[in-house]
């Protein structure tokens, strides 16, 4: 029987003029007794908020009808999953560690155009940062950083910049703080002085690690099929909970009835499964290096067109050999325990654990071109050169796919 296991998220409430709540700001917490963030990878804390806060205890038990800020990444503004979340609710802030190249600048305004309300945090104005100014829809202000005495010079270059934006101060501690960034026409408030964050306590099934990465093999799978995706899921209760709640609070989906596993997968399509399935990845492997993910993808299509190439067949099982060759390291275990649980044939296994059978000479022609060992870059009977072109198309596809799964 699945143990329930405690989830938790910080909430802070952001309040407008009349001290009214506007919105909350989510944040990662990882337990209900420390109201501060753990430091973790960017990237990983926030697939936590999100798995905690979309799929677990669910968006509306935590904002209600408000709207729900949430800290972004570089990383995540630069995926391509991002349309998975509700576009009235969801602000998404912009990290102050977020630089301003040409590549997030043309995500945002991406982003803003899919009619996403856009929030640059803690932030402190320079020149540099003028195109994201103007694409910005709330500005949010340390005020303690900036100081009362460059508070007002401050906000005048942002308005100079972007007349329409609206500004928040954050770290507002004191009533003579709030009436002063009131009088200076800001729009929006934040601090101690309101009220701290308050730890906001759910509970989850336990997903296995190997279903989540089964369900990663398959929804980058060319010729997947929904129904088999829907069968992945649905051997695992903790994945299937999750699955259901998230395509649930999915706006215009509150009140539909889903009859299966497989209504569910159907009516989320498989865009969005291959999102939710990245932030699932993301957020139960943050001690994991973004690489090992990598990788695998990369060795997964090279398998996949070495098949094609040399006219093999069942080549998804050589996606399937290529994407789980860096499961050893993922699970922080031997490749034959890892394999153990596994429903895959017996010539996949001799292929990830004693690089046997044709499978496992393609494996070893992988590890070859990583090594830089010429002289066992081979693969049946094709030319050395055709090899090193797949292995590039194999790493133009994983740099393209990996924007897409995180």
């Amino acid at each position: 029987m699945s143990t329930l296991l405690d989830v938790f998220v910080g909430r802070q409430p952001i309040f407008n003029k009349d001290l009214g709540v506007y919105a909350y700001e989510l944040l990662f917490r990882s337990g209900d007794q420390s109201n501060h963030a753990v430091i973790l990878g960017g990237d990983s804390a926030t697939a936590q908020v999100v798995l905690n806060a979309f799929m677990e205890i669910g968006l509306t038990n935590l904002v209600g009808e408000h709207k729900a800020f949430l800290n972004f990444t570089e990383g995540f503004l630069l995926r391509e999953n991002i349309p998975l979340f509700p576009r009235a609710q969801l602000v998404i802030e912009v990290l102050e560690t977020v630089k301003p190249t040409p590549a997030v600048i043309k995500a945002v305004e991406h982003l803003r155009g899919l009619g996403y309300t856009i929030a640059l945090d803690d932030f402190f104005y320079t020149d540099e940062y003028k195109p994201l100014v103007a694409l910005a829809d709330i500005i949010k202000i340390d005020i303690l950083d900036v100081g009362a005495k460059n508070l007002a010079n401050h906000i005048r270059s942002i308005r100079a910049t972007n007349e329409r934006v609206r500004l928040l101060a954050e770290k507002v501690e004191t009533r003579e703080q709030f009436e002063y960034c009131k009088s200076l026409g800001m729009d929006y408030f934040q601090g101690y002085f309101f009220a701290k964050p308050q730890i906001i306590k759910g509970h989850r099934l336990p997903s296995n690690k190997m279903a989540i990465l089964n369900l990663l093999a398959s929804v980058y799978d060319p010729d997947v099929d929904m129904g088999d995706l829907a069968a992945i899921v649905g051997r695992d209760v903790g994945l299937s909970h999750k699955l259901l709640s998230f395509v649930k609070t999915y706006p215009g989906n509150q009140d539909i009835q889903i009859n299966s596993i497989k209504d569910a997968v159907l009516r989320f399509g498989l865009q969005k499964l291959q999102s939710w399935v990245s932030v699932l990845v993301l957020s139960g492997m943050d001690d994991k290096p973004h690489e090992l993910f990598n990788t695998a993808l990369i060795r997964a299509r090279f398998l996949e067109l070495l098949a094609e190439k040399g006219k093999c067949s069942m080549r998804d099982t050589y996606f399937m050999v290529g994407l789980f060759s860096c499961l050893d390291a993922l699970m922080d275990t031997a490749m034959i325990e890892a394999l153990a649980a596994m429903t895959i044939t017996d010539e996949a296994k001799a292929a990830l654990t004693v690089y046997e059978g044709v499978m496992g000479q393609a494996l070893s022609c992988a590890l070859a071109i990583e090594r830089g060992d010429i002289v066992k870059t081979v693969f049946l009977d094709i030319n050395p050169g055709d090899i090193s072109a797949l292995y590039m198309q194999a790493m133009v596809w994983a740099t393209a796919t990996g924007s897409n799964m995180g």
